[in-house]
């Protein structure tokens, strides 16, 4: 089986390997809407960060990684964002049908081009900036279309907040890759992230239940998972060939949805959601302008 796999076209591979990653990310989100119930989000976020950094330290001293860096304000600056970010994500997948989490999520490809251009330089075709807006146009349509939708407006905002957070880790990120490789930023955000909680989690401190615990054991396990099946993806293969099948996580979660919390598909999110995917692929396909022209 694995000397089959190896033989596999590496756009292939990459094209797995994002859908692997896809489907960790949704199971991930289900566990953090099924223990959220019972334990408060900086609960959640505590424990989990304590379980990948636990997670992490062995790799670190087995693959003899070199965790010294000269980067420490910046590995904060960026747990400080990403905990904010955590914060909203997860109250927003707490209160949010899955799948429309889910697809607001996407609107992350929205905000990352636009800062790409404001803080990396980086230029862009004038075509993107009329994909983006109609990936905007997707959200709207989404948000509004339905009655009785607009009483989760204020989860939705939580949503597109963490959204761009989100996007702006992915531009802080890339920027601090140059100089730190990936475990060592993970582990570094797992870390700070368990020291920013500390005292909070002490005065909101409850025993979980075994079933919560695990619960949260497991959205720290696919987090981990999805995050290494997308650098794998991406290693494999071209970004535009491969993140398209991002997408497919809209299905896990609508399947999710669908089977274990009873959540209904409305019109308005069958019709945003084509327009953001449409956009989004649209996007993820337009090259860059060459820089060196």
């Amino acid at each position: 089986m694995l000397s089959f796999f190896k033989k596999i076209n590496t756009d292939i591979k990459g094209i797995i390997y994002i859908c692997l990653a896809s489907l960790f990310f949704s199971l991930m989100s289900t566990f953090v809407k099924l223990c959220s119930s019972n334990l408060t989000l900086i609960e959640i976020i505590f424990i989990r960060s304590l379980i990948a950094s636990i997670i992490l330290l062995p790799l670190i001293f087995t693959f003899k990684i070199k965790i010294k860096t000269n980067l420490y304000s910046k590995h904060l600056l960026r747990s400080i964002i990403g905990v904010s970010a955590m914060f909203l994500n997860f109250y927003a997948i707490s209160k949010l049908p899955l799948a429309n989490y889910t697809i607001i999520s996407f609107a992350k490809i929205f905000f990352i081009i636009p800062l790409a251009f404001l803080f990396l330089k980086e230029k862009i075709k004038t075509i993107s900036f009329f994909y983006i807006s109609l990936g905007f146009i997707g959200i709207i349509i989404m948000l509004g279309y339905e009655k009785g939708e607009k009483e989760l407006f204020p989860y939705y905002t939580c949503a597109i907040l963490a959204t761009i957070l989100i996007a702006y880790i992915k531009i802080f990120i890339k920027n601090i890759s140059k100089k730190e490789n990936n475990a060592k930023i993970q582990f570094y955000f797992s870390l700070n992230s368990t020291l920013l909680l500390m005292i909070p989690y002490m005065f909101t401190f409850s025993i979980p239940l075994l079933k919560d615990f695990f619960f949260i054991f497991l959205l720290s396990i696919f987090g981990l998972l999805a995050q290494y099946f997308t650098i794998e993806g991406l290693k494999n293969s071209e970004a535009i060939k491969v993140m398209p099948f991002d997408y497919s996580r809209i299905i896990f979660g609508c399947v999710i949805g669908l089977s274990f919390f009873n959540e209904k598909i409305s019109l308005g999110m069958v019709f945003g959601a084509l327009i953001i995917i449409f956009a989004g692929i649209k996007l993820i396909r337009i090259k860059p302008y060459n820089l060196n022209q």
